[in-house]
Order: structure tokens, then C-alpha cells, then sequence
């Protein structure tokens, strides 16, 4: 537990320090590697696809199924944690009951990982589409944060925030 503690915490540290535009230091003991940046690209890329899919399924398996992940989406009023008590039932409400339509492509990305975590920090742009048929489009400040589990890299947590106009 206390090992997850931490490095759940090491992850929040390193995304708020990337937002704040500080510079993140790596030991060479803990350099990147070209296939875990790939991997996690890769794993982000999927995200952004499930998401605009409303695909809830493709969704379940890019989170990993701990107590702890945390999603805050752009309209949350609330912090959804715990993946099967909370964060997949958010994704299917959401794809389910809420939109009918979604756009969502993630840009100005910054990545970094030390091998067992991996944030990637940017903006999202969103055009949906709901099921009453209003239209909305918005950008947000997002952090997506990975976690390897064997050779895959799955969601911990992912928090948007509308960029006020």
C-alpha cells in the first residue's frame, strides 16, 4: 500500500510540476525508454479513441481495475474514484445516457514516464453532441496519468478542465 502511495503520489507531483511548467529531472537510472514512450503513447492514443467512440468495453480495458483510480471529467462537480464502483459506471453513463455524439483529440502533449508511471499533460478539444441534440464544444487542460502493470501501461487517472474563454 505504501509503495502505491507513493507512487501515486510521485506521478501527482510530476504532472502538477509539468503544468506549472517546471522542469522534471530524471536520474539515468531511471531514463526513458523509447518502447515504454511508445507504449504509452499508444495507450493514450487508445484512450482518445474509446473516449470518442463511446465504447465503454474499450474503456474498461485501458483503466486499470484498482480502487484508486481517479477520473474528473470536464463537467464533474465531483471526484470519481475507484474504477468498477465509480469511474466505469461514469463511462456508461456518459456514453449511454448523456451524449449521443463525441469528438474529443487530445494536442500540445507533454509525456514523461520513469518506467513504472507515466503522465501525459495537454489540452482536449471536445465537440459533442448530447442526447437532447445540444451542441457543445470546449477546450480543456487535461492530465492523463498511466501506470505499467507487466507490459502494459493502464489509466490511473484522468482529470479535464475547461479553459475559461
Amino acid at each position: 500500500m505504501r509503495r502505491r502511495t507513493i507512487l501515486t503520489n510521485t506521478a501527482a507531483a510530476a504532472a502538477l510540476a509539468l503544468l506549472a511548467g517546471l522542469p522534471l529531472v530524471l536520474s539515468p537510472a531511471v531514463a526513458q525508454q523509447p518502447a515504454d514512450m511508445d507504449a504509452v503513447k499508444a495507450a493514450n492514443a487508445a484512450f482518445y479513441t474509446a473516449l470518442s467512440a463511446r465504447d465503454a468495453k474499450a474503456m474498461e480495458g485501458l483503466w486499470a481495475n484498482k480502487p484508486y483510480v481517479v477520473n474528473i471529467g470536464p463537467a464533474s462537480k465531483t471526484i470519481t474514484v475507484g474504477f468498477e464502483d465509480a469511474v466505469a459506471k461514469y463511462w456508461t453513463n456518459a456514453f449511454t445516457n448523456v451524449f449521443a455524439e463525441m469528438n474529443v483529440t487530445m494536442t500540445a502533449t507533454q509525456m514523461q514516464t520513469d518506467g513504472k508511471m507515466a503522465w501525459v499533460v495537454g489540452t482536449e478539444t471536445a465537440k459533442l453532441k448530447t442526447k437532447a441534440g445540444e451542441a457543445r464544444e470546449f477546450t480543456t487542460f487535461v492530465t492523463n496519468v498511466f501506470e505499467k502493470d507487466g507490459a502494459k501501461w493502464l489509466m490511473v487517472s484522468h482529470q479535464a478542465g475547461i479553459i475559461p474563454k
